[in-house]
C-alpha cells in the first residue's frame, strides 16, 4: 500500500483543528465539503451524525464545527486514521461530543450507537483485491464495502434517520446500489448532484484521485427506512 507522507498536518474548520496525514486524504477536505451545502438545503440540524469510512474525519468535523450536529461518531479501518481522529478529539477537547472506532465497515461498532444521519465519501471505484490493497481509500473490491454497509446500517439508524452518501459518477451510478439499498429495508428518497463549490479545484492536487476524473460527476444518494 502506497502510504505517502506520514507527517502530521492540520486544517481548520471554524474552531476545530483537524489533524491528518497527507496519504489519508481521500477528498473529504475537497469535494467532501459539498456536504455543507447539501445538509443546509435538505436536512438541516440533527442531533447525531455518523461518518462512515471517515479517514481523519474531514467531513464529520466540518459538519460539527458548522453546527449541523451536537454529537459525532466516526470510524475507519485504518489505524492511522483513527489515531488522527483521536488526536483531533483530544486537542480540541471534544471528548463529550465525539466518538471514534477502529472498524472494518460496521463490524466493531456497538449497537448502542444510534444515528440521525449517516454521511460518507467511501471508496468509489469497483475493483479487485490487488487494487484495493494498493489504495484502500479509492477502491472497493467487488463492492463488498458498500454491500456490508447497506446490509448492517439499519441497526444503527434512528427510526427517522437517513443516509446521504457521496458517490462518483465516473465509477458508479444509482443502479449500482439500488438493489443493495432496497433489499435491506431502505428506500431511495433522492439522487442528486450538489451545486459546484470553488473548493473542488483543490482536489486536483490529491495524488490518490484519478487525473481523468470529472469532478462534476460526484452525486449523492439519499435513503432512509421504508
Amino acid at each position: 500500500m502506497n502510504e505517502g507522507s506520514r507527517s502530521i498536518q492540520t486544517i481548520k474548520y471554524k474552531d476545530i483543528c483537524v489533524y491528518f496525514m497527507d496519504y489519508l486524504n481521500g477528498g473529504g477536505s475537497g469535494f467532501g465539503q459539498q456536504y455543507l451545502r447539501v445538509l443546509k438545503e435538505r436536512v438541516g440540524i440533527v442531533e447525531h451524525i455518523y461518518e462512515f469510512c471517515a479517514g481523519p474525519g474531514f467531513i464529520g468535523f466540518s459538519l460539527l464545527a458548522n453546527g449541523f450536529c451536537d454529537k459525532l461518531t466516526l470510524a475507519d479501518i485504518n489505524p492511522d486514521a483513527v489515531e488522527c481522529v483521536k488526536m483531533t478529539i483530544e486537542k480540541n477537547g471534544l471528548q463529550d461530543k465525539v466518538k471514534c472506532y477502529l472498524s472494518d465497515c460496521l463490524d466493531s461498532i456497538p449497537e448502542t450507537e444510534k444515528w440521525d444521519l449517516v454521511v460518507s465519501n467511501p471508496p468509489h471505484w469497483p475493483s479487485n483485491e490487488k487494487q484495493y490493497k494498493e489504495n484502500i481509500r479509492g477502491y472497493d473490491p467487488d463492492l463488498i464495502i458498500h454491500k456490508k454497509f447497506y446490509r448492517d446500517i439499519k441497526k444503527f439508524l434512528k427510526p427517522d434517520g437517513s443516509l446521504i452518501i457521496q458517490e462518483l459518477g465516473d465509477a458508479t451510478s444509482l443502479d449500482t446500489f439500488k438493489d443493495m439499498i432496497e433489499s435491506n429495508g431502505l428506500k431511495i428518497v433522492e439522487e442528486f448532484k450538489a451545486k459546484p463549490l470553488s473548493v473542488l479545484e483543490c482536489v486536483l492536487k490529491f495524488k490518490n484521485i484519478k487525473k481523468n476524473t470529472r469532478y462534476s460527476t460526484f452525486y449523492f444518494i439519499w435513503s432512509k427506512f421504508k
